[in-house]
C-alpha cells in the first residue's frame, strides 16, 4: 500500500516541478524581451544585453539619445561626457561655434591648430608681429625679454643700444647678466674700474677663488699675516 501511496505522489511532485520551471523560463524570457525593449531610439543594445549605448553622432541624456549638433569646422570626438564634439585643426571653440584661427603677416600658426607664434625676427606688439629692430654690434637672441636681441661679445646692452665694454689693465672680458662685464686675472682684485694687484704676505699663497690669498700649511692666518701657530 505504502509503494502504491508513493506512486501515486511522484506524478504529482514531477508535475508540479515542470510547471515552475515553464513560470521560470516564461520570466526571464518576459524579462529579456523587456531589456531589449527598453533601448532608446538611437542606440544599441551591448553585446550581454545588459545595457546599451548611443549610437555615433548622439549622446545620452536623461535616458535618451540625442542628436549632437556639430558645427561647420568642427567634428564628432566620440566622446560620451562634454560636448561630443571638437574644432578641427584651425578653428578654435567660440560658445558653440568653430572660428577661425587668424594668423598674422610673418606669423605661423602653431602644431596644436589653436594658436599661433612671430616668426624669427619678429615679436608679437598688439596682437601682431612687428620687427624687431637689432642695433648696431647685437644679434637676434630669440628672447622674449630685452627686446628679442642682445649684445656681441664686448658689448652690452645700454640706453643707445650695444655699447663697448671698457676692459681694465689686468681685466679680461666677462660678459654676465650682472657685473662690470669683466673680470681680474689671476692674482688681481677689482677696486672700483681698475684691477690692483693682489698683497700675498709671507707664508701665503693664491687660492682657489683667485682673488684672495691662503696661509701655506701649517701656517694660520692672524691680523692679515700667515703665522705659526
Amino acid at each position: 500500500m505504502f509503494r502504491q501511496t508513493l506512486a501515486a505522489r511522484t506524478p504529482l511532485r514531477t508535475g508540479a516541478a515542470a510547471l515552475s520551471f515553464a513560470v521560470l523560463a516564461s520570466f526571464l524570457v518576459s524579462g529579456k524581451a523587456g531589456a531589449e525593449n527598453s533601448v532608446p531610439d538611437n542606440a544599441s543594445a551591448n553585446s550581454f544585453k545588459t545595457g546599451w549605448r548611443c549610437d555615433e553622432g548622439f549622446q545620452e541624456k536623461d535616458g535618451a539619445c540625442l542628436e549632437i549638433t556639430v558645427p561647420a569646422n568642427g567634428y564628432l570626438n566620440d566622446r560620451s561626457y562634454g560636448r561630443g564634439w571638437e574644432c578641427g585643426f584651425g578653428y578654435v571653440r567660440t560658445d558653440e561655434t568653430c572660428v577661425k584661427v587668424v594668423v598674422p603677416a610673418n606669423a605661423y600658426l602653431e602644431p596644436s591648430g589653436t594658436r599661433w607664434s612671430c616668426e624669427r625676427g619678429f615679436r608679437v606688439q598688439n596682437d601682431q608681429c612687428a620687427a624687431i629692430n637689432v642695433p648696431e654690434h647685437g644679434y637676434l637672441s630669440d628672447l622674449s625679454y630685452n627686446g628679442g636681441w642682445a649684445c656681441e661679445r664686448g658689448y652690452r646692452a645700454g640706453s643707445d643700444g650695444c655699447v663697448r665694454i671698457a676692459v681694465p689693465e689686468h681685466a679680461y672680458l666677462n660678459p654676465a647678466s650682472s657685473g662690470p662685464g669683466w673680470k681680474c686675472e689671476r692674482g688681481y682684485i677689482a677696486s672700483g674700474e681698475t684691477c690692483v694687484s693682489l698683497n700675498v704676505p709671507e707664508n701665503a699663497h693664491i687660492g682657489y677663488m683667485e682673488d684672495r690669498w691662503e696661509c701655506n700649511r701649517p701656517y694660520i692666518e692672524r691680523g692679515g699675516a700667515c703665522v705659526l701657530p
